[in-house]
């Protein structure tokens, strides 16, 4: 591989590049200055590895609890008979199966949602219907489009929910069956969102905005630190250049790192609240089922 490299350096790259020569002084001064940013970038990156944890939770309460784009009912909890914070504390043990066993925590919310009636069940309950992904740009596109209740699911709902909250939205599966679920009890019950659950949107979105400027530096870093390496062979300022663009670029992939596996703790210990939250809730709300009412015709 590195002799392939090699050639279609020798083919393509001119001896000015090769060699350094005038880009000498310019992959110094590159050199330099990613030598200097590195070692801050390698602090920032062991400073924040608490951040990569559930010890990450209490930064929630660094944001507002005010919702943005909804008017939630009045209540600190917006509307439910308990807030997030007093879920674990009272259904202890559901809190915990759901924070440990996301999945089956997950299936069991959303029969509990259903009130055990799996007659009721639809791909994600038709809440994430129409094009998705690429198919938003290419509608012809049908892998991607998604249309509740024409797969079978009648057939095995058991089987396609856990599906759903194992594999079938990738790496955001457990994320997305939860947010289904919360949403489909919200608007049953007319609920709005608690200030818990406000709190730690604005989290993600924030940690989440970084976590994606830090993988793109890093990114862009590595292929520049890669192309300068295999290009300027025989520049001394070029090689340094990109040994310490590859260091940053590793610093900056550990920051985005460490900051993703907050957000899914963070996340994670959020969802077995609300599924504590959403089970003493529905264990308070009669069951709806229609009625049968005879009239009196008057003989």
């Amino acid at each position: 591989m590195s002799q392939f490299v090699s050639g279609i350096v020798d083919k393509n790259c001119c001896e000015c590049w090769k060699n350094g020569c005038g880009l000498d002084p310019a992959f110094g001064m590159c050199a330099d200055g990613l030598e200097a940013i590195s070692p801050a970038i390698e602090y920032c990156a062991d400073a924040i590895w608490c951040l990569g944890s559930p010890l990450a939770f209490p930064c929630i309460f660094c944001f507002s609890p005010q919702p943005e784009n909804e008017t939630q009912p009045q209540g600190p909890g917006g509307g439910w008979s308990i807030t997030m914070l007093q879920a674990p504390t009272i259904k202890p043990a559901l809190c915990c199966f759901a924070t440990l066993c996301p999945c089956g925590g997950q299936w069991m919310a959303r029969y509990q949602a259903l009130r055990g009636d799996m007659t009721q069940y639809k791909l994600w309950q038709g809440y994430h219907d129409g094009p998705q992904c690429c198919a938003r740009q290419c509608p012809s596109a049908p892998i991607i489009t998604i249309h509740a209740g024409t797969y079978g699911e009648q057939n095995c709902p058991h089987l396609f929910l856990c599906l759903e909250v194992t594999c079938l939205g990738g790496l955001q599966s457990i994320c997305c069956a939860h947010n289904v679920t919360r949403r489909m009890v919200r608007e049953e019950y007319h609920l709005g969102q608690d200030d818990t659950e406000i709190r730690q949107e604005k989290c993600a979105t924030f940690f989440g905005n970084i976590m994606h400027h830090c993988f793109r530096i890093a990114c862009c870093l590595h292929i520049c630190s890669c192309c300068v390496g295999c290009c300027a062979v025989d520049s001394t300022g070029g090689q340094e250049c990109s040994q310490n663009g590859r260091r940053a670029s590793r610093a900056c992939f550990q920051i985005a790192w460490t900051l993703w596996r907050g957000i899914q703790s963070v996340r994670l210990l959020a969802a077995g609240c609300m599924v504590a939250q959403q089970g003493h809730e529905l264990q308070k709300m009669p069951s709806v089922t229609p009625t049968t009412q005879k009239m009196d015709r008057g003989g």
